[in-house]
């Protein structure tokens, strides 16, 4: 009772009542007491039963109502996590967009605030380098993987030939605590037992361009990323991290 009362933030003497009522309207016992705990007979179970079945189609109806799910969707709604505009190959959703009947909405947001918002249906799909922590009516498609690389300006061409241990040459600009690619490449760093020289950090794509383009500091990069820089002929690939 005392677990209860905290996860309903009520006291335990108010549930209490409330079980009372329940079995007053019922007119049978709903709980029995054993070794100080409570549990259900087998008519509080068919009243679990019940009751979670009005949840669910209460959270159905409201889902269905508030979204006016009962006309036509002229819309298709995508979510895409923190981070995955510098993974994600938007080429891959340009044929959605060939469809008149429909106009393509996509926001960037934090993923287990999509995921609820994709339980809920107010949106149809989420975009994450992840598939942990799915929902049960949720289905999770593979679109492909994405590779890693060091992109430099070229006058640390030279470094190539002895990459990834010449790394620690020249300073890096890395990412912040916010991202996973930044443990992936720490993790990286630490089975070479190398600790290249870090001048700064950020998570905006932009700025490592123009840090990278500029030969201030080496960056890695996920392939979307790497062939954007490759445009610019100063900048070029030093390596892979294959891991």
């Amino acid at each position: 009772m005392r677990v209860a009362s905290e996860k309903l933030f009520v006291t335990q003497p108010t549930i209490s009542d409330q079980i009372k009522l329940l079995e007053e309207h019922f007119d049978c016992q709903l709980f029995e007491r054993r070794n100080r705990s409570l549990y259900l007979t087998k008519e509080g179970m068919m009243a679990l039963e019940y009751a979670e079945k009005i949840f669910e189609l209460t959270k159905e109806a409201n889902s269905r109502i508030k979204n006016k799910l009962a006309l036509p969707k002229k819309t298709i709604d995508i979510g895409i996590t923190h981070y995955m505009g510098q993974y994600f190959l938007y080429d891959k959703i340009l044929p959605i967009l060939n469809q008149n009947e429909f106009i393509v909405k996509i926001k960037e947001g934090n993923r287990h605030l999509l995921l609820a918002e994709l339980e809920e249906e107010n949106i149809d799909m989420v975009f994450s380098n992840s598939k942990d922590s799915l929902a049960s009516n949720m289905i999770a498609y593979r679109l492909g993987s994405n590779k890693t690389y060091v992109v430099a300006h070229k006058k640390f061409r030279k470094l190539k030939k002895t990459f990834p241990e010449s790394l620690i040459e020249i300073p890096y600009f890395g990412y912040t605590d916010e991202t996973t690619l930044k443990f992936e490449i720490e993790l990286f760093f630490s089975q070479l037992g190398i600790s290249p020289r870090l001048v700064g950090e950020a998570d905006d794509a932009d700025l490592l361009e123009v840090i990278t383009k500029n030969g201030l500091a080496f960056t890695i990069v996920p392939e979307v990323t790497k062939n954007r820089f490759l445009m610019n002929k100063d900048v070029m690939v030093l390596g892979e991290i294959k891991e």
